[in-house]
């Protein structure tokens, strides 16, 4: 009778023994455009440790993620507890039929799976409609994908070409940048560009029909390429959908003459789309020029590849490549953005010296927050000279404003707030001497690698000028901030050694750039304390 009674005991001893979801709240709010960030907390309320294994939603919809970068599954250990953020990252896809929507968390505990309820207070049923060919000059192509992005930077949705090169698709209202692709053709942007920066934004009303057409261009030589995988550098995870942008680093290109699919010219910009399993592989023409390869995708910063493995939002901590074969396992990692407002930012892009259409090419636009110094949200210059960023939450901001090679240009501060959150007429003023904005790299001036590297504190940079030049040698940070000037001077032909002590900068990578004359370089090197 006493054993009965004991396995009783033992029994029920393991039925009240195990693991129980909470969440509090159970519930989360989306208010407006202004309020698509919101989070609750996941609590292990039983005695025994509860394991979170995955989530089902709408991952067009949510973009979601865990304190401490948390990445499932994951284990909450009794009475602990662990926050999930959502963010409402694709509000611009919000019908009346999301309002009231379900996420639902899997779990090892008393009830899974657990809902968390979602209301969404606000939504638009406005959409409009683009058609149009994709041909190869006067033949049609099959099966070629078109790609609609929503304010240039959110990839919404993609059609795909029927046997006469036909497309049509409905979307909500609003603007975009739009690419086409067929395997063994170079992708290419509407107004006949193969630089997205450069691509002409469509404006979609509500009921509206817009017809665009594409005339694609074949890979001339498979000979020359760059591959890789995009990936989060928070999850260590593939990402699966985005362009990567394939640029000269010597010199600015030239955009295709508009609305001529004839022409052949060498192309100096290219671009690829990511693969749903994170790869992208983009053919370039010649193996004359050394590239930088950045990447772009939603709900991410725009990110550099370099060779530490690092996300690299500015092109500072990037490193070029010689594309001169088939060159794989370049991957580019991408910092999260974390946008969820409606604030605008827009303005000119000004040049200190005459500025001409290629000067535009290739400048990244970023809003950077002054209380924390984290980036929110990006845009690219326009050929015009002008650009706008947008979802930008409330807070006081400053524009950063990058071309390869020269220094970050930075606007005034800008408050968004209730009462004032669209603006224009922000300038950007990149201060560039006024030769050609193509690197000379001639054979009388050298800059080395500094010694030792990596080094604490001390470096010495050393650099040969053949002939008096007027000589500046600026140490730089990953932001693109001049930290330091070491020389600002008329100095006479020969050969220098300059110390660099770095006993008041953390550790970290930097950058010193030598300009003399016509000739400007820089190079990388890391403080290690």
């Amino acid at each position: 009778m006493l054993k009965i009674i004991t396995f009783i005991i033992f029994f029920a001893t393991l039925l009240s023994a195990q693991p129980e979801l909470d969440i509090k709240p159970n519930r989360i709010e989306f208010e407006d455009l202004f309020n698509r960030f919101d989070y609750t907390f996941l609590i292990n309320k039983g005695n025994q440790d509860l394991t979170i294994d995955s989530l089902q939603f709408k991952d067009e919809m949510y973009l979601i993620d865990f304190e401490d970068n948390l990445q499932l599954p994951f284990t909450i250990v009794p009475n602990d507890s662990v926050r999930m953020n959502v963010t409402l990252s694709g509000f611009y896809n919000v019908t009346v039929s999301d309002t009231s929507d379900t996420i639902y968390i899997y779990n090892d505990g008393i009830e899974s799976p657990k809902p968390l309820r979602v209301k969404i207070d606000f939504f638009e049923d406005e959409f409009g409609e683009f058609n149009g060919f994709v041909r190869d000059s006067l033949t049609a192509v099959d099966s070629a994908f078109v790609y609609f992005f929503y304010h240039g930077v959110y990839l919404l949705d993609t059609a795909m070409t029927d046997a006469s090169g036909y497309y049509q698709i409905t979307l909500p209202e609003g603007d975009y940048t739009i690419a086409a692709e067929k395997e063994g053709y170079y992708v290419i942007f509407h107004d006949s560009t193969y630089d997205p920066f450069f691509a002409k934004i469509e404006s979609l009303d509500s009921g509206q029909v817009k017809s665009i057409n594409f005339n694609l261009t074949k890979v001339v030589d498979y000979g020359f390429s760059v591959s890789g995988t995009i990936i989060d550098s928070i999850g260590i995870i593939s990402i699966d959908k985005g362009i990567v942008i394939v640029r000269k680093g010597t010199h600015v290109p030239s955009p295709l003459q508009k609305d001529n699919s004839l022409v052949v010219d060498t192309i100096d910009t290219f671009a690829g789309l990511i693969k749903p399993d994170g790869s992208y592989t983009v053919y370039t023409q010649s193996p004359e020029y050394y590239y930088f390869i950045q990447a772009w995708t939603n709900n991410f910063l725009p990110g550099y590849y370099n060779d530490e493995g690092t996300a690299s939002v500015f092109w500072q901590n990037a490193d070029s490549l010689l594309i001169d074969n088939n060159i794989t396992d370049k991957n580019i990692l991408l910092a999260r953005d974390s946008s969820y407002g409606a604030g605008s930012i827009g303005g000119s892009i000004i040049f200190s010296s005459p500025a001409d259409e290629q000067d535009f090419e290739g400048i990244t636009v970023l809003a950077r927050n002054i209380n924390n110094g984290a980036l929110y949200s990006y845009n690219f210059g326009k050929e015009l000279g002008d650009y706008r960023v947008t979802n930008i939450p409330f807070g006081t901001y400053e524009l950063v404003a990058q071309k390869i090679g020269w220094d970050n240009a930075v606007s005034q501060t800008v408050i968004i707030d209730p009462l004032n959150n669209q603006f224009t007429g922000i300038n950007l003023n990149f201060l560039l001497s006024d030769v050609e904005n193509e690197f000379i790299v001639p054979t009388d001036i050298e800059l080395y690698q500094n010694y030792p590297n990596p080094f604490n504190p001390f470096t010495t940079i050393s650099f040969y000028i053949a002939k008096s030049e007027e000589v500046e040698l600026k140490i730089s940070n990953i932001l693109g901030e001049t930290v330091a000037t070491l020389i600002e001077n008329l100095l006479s032909a020969g050969e220098y050694k300059i110390q660099f002590d770095a006993s008041g900068f953390p550790s970290g990578i930097y950058f010193y750039t030598l300009r003399a004359g016509n000739y400007i370089k820089t190079n990388k090197m890391l403080l290690l304390k």
